[in-house]
């Protein structure tokens, strides 16, 4: 965990114009990650790339540092003073971490998004076909890839919207699905704007409303490039809010929101909208009042017997929205962790492993050069299958005295890291350390059981 360092230009500490001066182009990308690796002096080099953010996720040659990886690197992207303003780094365990947050989405400016696990692997895929990446970061960034999914099949985080306006669309869809027609959109502004073109995106006709009918045809003209998935856009009609008032169309649902200083229909108007919605679709239109104050005078509503709900309904779904990601945030950080403690300890077993491997066949000398003594001098009566069952209960003993140092090894590698291991070594198997420090791999042992 130690080799790997990321530097990144994020929403949090840069602005979209600096994000996108650092940004490789696509046709360049893999030419340049190639060039970059080399002149920095990286082992591998993955470089992510989204709306939000432009990361380099690097480890460092053999004889080089992370230090002077990072150096050279912000050095070679605008120079190191000016880059410093824009970009964080983050090392070691640090950058796993990170890594990890980013692939939950919890590093994103919607916690929770999961577009961001896809644009990672995305990243992985790349760094492979140009030959960028190096052992040691895919396995980084492969197990930040799992956590990722782990945390959003498991708390569901990011589910749910917080913006006004998307709250309103989901209601609009959800009520279009159950009793399908179009919808009415009363008031041409921010809000209606953004639920057009949701609306129209999922294929649900609509009927746009303005005091001034030339602002809802501009709203129509300018949102008219959106498709449903399936199919071509349906027609949008528009009105004049006169219009509206005096012959209301037959709607499944209505949206207002023209700022008004009062209601903007009266009872004798809603009470036509009813009547007009039932005899088409069946039910009376479900009424969202987005207005303050408000366009429809909720006793008005009543009476003519609409369901209407207001902005106190509309903040309190978006508050409840905020108060369950941020318990499935809570939730997400927990699994994040959980994840890092498998991964610290995986890699703090697999760092060892040699030393493991070594201290295993150190104790099946030992037993095994005694026996052979033995074998020769004191039991040299055995026959053949005696000594056969004796060689195996030796390097059953063996892997049973074994075992505690071992484990001691592990929860050193685990618990303290590798100034622990080495001082563990230096008294417990000084020439194991020499050739943990030479990079030599261990002899294996010359005494090993029958079969193995």
């Amino acid at each position: 965990m130690d080799n790997c360092c990321v530097v990144a230009a994020t929403w949090r500490y840069a602005s979209a114009e600096e994000i996108a001066r650092y940004t490789l182009p696509d046709e360049r990308r893999a030419a340049e990650t190639q060039r970059l690796k080399q002149r920095i002096g990286a082992q591998g080099l993955i470089y992510l790339a989204t709306c939000n953010r432009a990361a380099f996720i690097f480890s460092a040659e053999p004889g080089a540092t992370l230090a002077s990886c990072r150096r050279e690197l912000l050095r070679l992207l605008a120079g190191e003073g000016a880059a410093r303003r824009v970009f964080r780094s983050w090392e070691g365990e640090g950058a796993v971490e990170h890594l990890y947050l980013v692939a939950a989405g919890l590093d994103s400016a919607q916690p929770g998004e999961r577009e961001i696990r896809g644009q990672l692997r995305d990243a992985l895929e790349e760094a492979t076909a140009s030959g960028t990446v190096d052992p040691e970061l895919r396995r980084v960034v492969e197990s930040a890839l799992r956590a990722g999914k782990r945390v959003h099949r498991e708390t569901g985080v990011g589910a749910g919207r917080t913006s006004l306006s998307e709250i309103a669309a989901d209601l609009l869809t959800e009520r279009a699905a159950d009793n399908p027609g179009p919808v009415a959109l009363v008031g041409v502004a921010a809000m209606t704007e953004t639920c057009t073109e949701r609306l129209r995106s999922r294929g649900i006709p609509l009927v746009l409303v303005n005091r001034t009918r030339s602002k809802a045809e501009d709203l129509a003209e300018r949102t008219g490039g959106t498709a449903p998935p399936n199919g071509p856009a349906k027609a949008v009609e528009t009105m004049s809010l006169d219009q509206f008032r005096s012959k209301p169309p037959a709607v499944t649902a209505a949206l207002f929101s023209t700022g008004a200083p009062g209601p903007v229909v009266d009872r004798r108007s809603l009470l036509d909208l009813a009547e007009r919605s039932r005899a088409r679709f069946g039910a009376s239109p479900f009424v969202i009042d987005m207005a303050i104050p408000a366009d429809v005078a909720p006793g008005d509503a009543e009476e003519a017997g609409l369901e209407r709900i207001g902005m106190d309904r509309i903040n309190e779904l978006a508050q409840q929205t905020l108060r369950d990601r941020r318990e499935r945030t809570a939730e997400a950080r927990v699994l994040v962790d959980e994840e890092l403690d498998a991964y610290r300890e995986a890699m703090a077993t697999r760092s060892v492993a040699g030393a493991i491997r070594a201290i295993g066949a150190k104790y099946q000398d030992s037993l095994g050069v005694n026996l052979d003594r033995l074998l020769q001098s004191d039991l040299k009566g055995l026959s053949e299958a005696e000594r056969e069952a004796l060689r195996e209960w030796t390097a059953v003993m063996a892997k049973r005295l074994s075992h505690l140092p071992v484990v001691g090894l592990r929860a050193v590698a685990i618990e303290i890291g590798q100034d622990g291991v080495d001082a563990f070594l230096a008294a417990a198997a000084p020439e194991l350390l020499e050739q943990r420090r030479a990079g030599k791999r261990p002899e294996p042992s010359t005494h090993l059981a029958a079969g193995e």
